[in-house]
């Protein structure tokens, strides 16, 4: 090769051979994000690579060409995603996965193959393609109890070993399960929200990155949290704990007469639909006939796997019919007992009836007895049913009889008590999200942009452009384009013609909104009643772009509702906010557990808080702590100062109390408004650069790039031939700074959040009198807060 220039293309770390003849056919393409859509974000790749087709390659490439030739490999392996490195004379200046394409062939000989490759982002995009939070969370566990609740109130996110944060939230239960009110906390009201930090570093981490992010290591993100949409958390509906669950019948209706004992009803778990899912011993967990008096039990034991102390209820579901006459009597009992290595208790009779007949004439009755019966178990219990009936025929009786038959006998559900053990593996519903559908609604929270070194095996993840955590916009954090400048002005190739060209195609009206959740009640009821879009904002672009609205709509999250806990209030004088999730019927507060399923939600912890209301937090036994401070959770904190914490909504929002309400700014202001700025001015420079492979492997491109005086932003280079001696087309947008333009044209405006008047704006429109017209772009605000008559207490 000229100048001993070479090229290296590596497969799983055996070399693929390539024509030196063909002009390399290899080039390398760069994309920060789609141009057109911000929220897709690019990666590096180099698609069509032509290889030649020598005994070599044909070996490595498993003679595809060959369709007769089967890829007998575990999960096809030669089909699928493998390692690519590219090499440039020792630069490694792509790294990631490489897809076999197409295979040319001749006479029925191979001429050549061609495959694709995708690197950088794309190297953990492919691997994280089925990745769920299940996977990602199953092995955390934790002791559920007050000390575990408690402690965990210090949550910041920086511990490994706290990923969670147990703070009050409303869901459908009242506040106080005994009392069936919201003057207190009830202990098994709490759920687990988690921490957002560490589900991405987890994630990260299982495929070998490590994440490089100043935004993820500030206080501002490390105490959000996801909060505990999930459905079933105590309850087990769905889980691993439903091995140990069964459902056994009685085969036939029996009849008895004159007898004064426990009865064999003959109850089994075989046919289907009966089923026993924990076939550990002949007949499986329960047994119908066995040492507790000859046959007459129903018998389940808590046999492994064991899941530590559960709370297991059952239910028996007993069909009698039954005729007694002059003075004959029948009674009918059901006996619950629980039996360990101290030997068997009764714990529960349940009294069906008890009937004499009249001394004259006759009764009977038929009908279904529906019976419920809830017990600690420890691993090995056994719990036993057994059915007593009483038939006493009188002497001068003509019948005295009663059929029984067992309909069902099951456990209904197994609850994790106080004290029980909270294993993540246990919650299928993780399985119904994928982390990449998480990492979106990050990204769509923040104007994240994300790029890897694959050499060290980092992730830079920032958000795009300067950003403010708190309400001073003057004080902005370096984003993903950090300020750094550098100077490309010579390397421009002014031999070739370039072009500017004004970016219009956007809509005009910009909404920036999050996903509607039919679940929800709360945020059903208030978008309602003010019929908008709660958490939404809008910035308007110039008159160039189309006169049409487009949504930019939040990937994986929806809006979190909040209310005041008046009952609190007499703590200390002011009734803490806290935020609710209750069902879309909202009125329904007997709906199962597992019916109060949300659409992801996201929060900030910002800790034992005081000057924000006290609270109540009752025990299991009864006892109740008062708290004057509280562990505050919330997605807008709309007490005095709030404007200073994370706004988690789109709009700015009205903090304060009446007659002092101050604006905080929301998303759009504290994190889009740059890019923002930049879209609306619109400058966009397409041109050629003497690229060399250093320029390439800088990985991240974060700098921005001069051009005689003026600042780009590198969005695409296209096509960079690392051998080949000419330059490479690049794309770059013109950076100009946010100016008072940007305030002018984010709605809902200030006068709309403050004062409830929308802002009707004049301006001229394109016709031939020039005429003078009045536009309304604002938008009605409402806080992400309901009242508290809105919900059930």
């Amino acid at each position: 090769m000229a100048g001993g220039d070479y090229l290296r293309l590596i497969l799983d770390n055996e070399e693929l051979d390539i024509d030196t003849n063909s002009d390399f056919p290899i080039a390398i393409d760069y994309q920060l994000e789609d141009v057109e859509n911000f929220q897709a974000k690019k990666s590096s790749e180099s698609t069509g690579i032509k290889l030649p087709a020598t005994q070599s390659n044909q070996k490595i490439l498993n003679t595809f060409h060959n369709t007769s030739v089967e890829d007998l490999t575990p999960n096809e392996f030669f089909k699928g995603m493998r390692r690519i490195v590219i090499e440039a004379n020792g630069d490694e200046i792509f790294i990631g996965k490489a897809l076999p394409k197409k295979a040319f062939r001749k006479a029925n000989k191979p001429t050549s193959y061609e495959i694709d490759a995708f690197g950088n982002n794309g190297d953990w995009i492919i691997d994280m393609k089925e990745l769920t939070l299940f996977e990602i969370l199953k092995d955390l566990q934790l002791i559920f109890d007050k000390n575990t609740i408690i402690n965990s109130w210090n949550f910041d996110g920086t511990d490994e070993n706290l990923p969670y944060v147990f703070a009050p939230v409303k869901y459908a239960a009242p506040l106080d399960l005994q009392d069936n009110n919201d003057k207190s906390y009830h202990i098994k009201n709490f759920r687990p929200s988690l921490s957002k930090y560490f589900i991405t570093y987890w994630a990260f981490k299982m495929f070998g990155y490590k994440i490089k992010s100043d935004f993820f290591d500030s206080s501002f993100y490390r105490r959000q949290v996801l909060l505990w949409t999930f459905g079933n958390f105590l309850t087990s509906g769905g889980t691993k704990y439903d091995i140990h669950k069964f459902l056994a019948k009685s085969d036939i209706e029996r009849r008895f007469e004159e007898m004064d004992d426990f009865v064999d009803l003959n109850v089994r778990d075989t046919p289907t639909p009966c089923f026993d899912n924990n076939n550990t011993v002949p007949g499986g967990d329960y047994r119908g006939n066995d040492e507790h008096g000859g046959g007459t039990d129903m018998v389940w034991q808590y046999k492994t796997p064991h899941y530590g102390p559960l709370e297991v209820t059952f239910s028996l579901q007993l069909f009698y019919d039954y005729k007694i006459d002059l003075s004959s009597i029948v009674e009918l009992n059901v006996f619950w007992y629980q039996k360990n290595a101290s030997g068997m208790v009764q714990k529960q009779q349940n009294q069906i009836f008890d009937h004499q007949a009249p001394t004259v004439g006759s009764t009977e009755g038929s009908d279904v007895a529906n019976v419920f019966f809830s017990t600690l178990v420890q691993p090995n219990d056994e719990v036993i049913c057994k059915v007593k009936l009483r038939v006493k025929e009188s002497k001068t009786a003509t019948v005295a009889r009663c059929t029984l038959k067992v309909d069902q006998f099951q456990i209904e559900y197994f609850k994790i008590p106080l004290g029980g053990n909270v294993s993540f593996d246990s919650y299928l519903p993780f399985q119904k999200h994928k982390f990449l559908d998480f990492l979106r609604g990050e990204v769509d929270l923040y104007n994240l942009s994300f790029q890897t070194d694959p050499v060290n095996k980092e992730v830079l993840i920032e958000p795009t452009h300067e950003y403010s955590i708190t309400h001073d916009q003057s004080q902005k954090k370096k984003g993903y384009f950090n300020g750094n400048v550098i100077d490309w002005t010579y390397k421009e190739d002014i031999s070739k013609e370039s072009h500017v060209e004004i970016y219009n195609n956007n809509a005009r009206e910009f909404v920036f909104k999050f996903k509607d959740d039919s679940n929800d009640g709360a945020l059903k009821i208030v978008q309602d009643r003010y019929k908008i879009t709660l958490a939404s904002g809008k910035y308007l672009f110039s008159e160039r772009f189309k006169a049409e609205k487009k949504e930019y709509e939040n990937r994986f999250y929806s809006p979190t509702m909040h209310f005041n806990v008046d009952d609190f209030s007499d703590v200390t004088g002011q009734a803490p906010q806290i935020i609710c999730m209750v069902p879309e019927n909202i009125s329904n507060t007997s709906s199962g557990e597992s019916q109060n399923t949300f659409s992801p939600k996201t929060a900030y912890y910002k800790g034992r808080v005081s000057g924000v209301g006290g609270w109540r937090f009752k025990d299991n036994d009864g006892s109740i702590t008062t708290y004057n401070d509280f562990p505050y959770l919330f997605a807008v904190n709309y007490k005095k100062g709030g404007e200073n914490d994370p706004i988690l909504s789109y709009t700015d929002e009205k903090i304060g109390d009446s007659g002092s309400y101050v604006l905080g700014r929301g998303l759009i202001k504290r994190f889009f408004w740059q890019r923002l700025a930049i879209m609306n001015d619109g400058r966009q420079l397409n041109t050629y650069m003497d690229m060399t492979n250093k320029d390439v492997t800088n990985w991240f491109h974060r700098e921005r790039i001069a051009i005689h005086g003026e600042l780009f932003e590198l969005i695409k280079i296209d096509g960079y031939k690392a051998l080949k001696d000419t330059s490479t087309g690049c794309l770059l947008r013109k950076w100009v700074p946010v100016s008072e333009r940007e305030n002018k044209n984010t709605y809902p405006s200030e006068k709309s959040i403050l004062t409830d008047a929308v802002e009707v704006l004049t301006e001229p429109i394109s016709n031939t009198d020039n005429t003078i017209i009045d536009k309304v772009f604002d938008t009605q605000y409402n806080r992400l807060m309901c009242l508290y008559t809105d919900i059930p207490r």
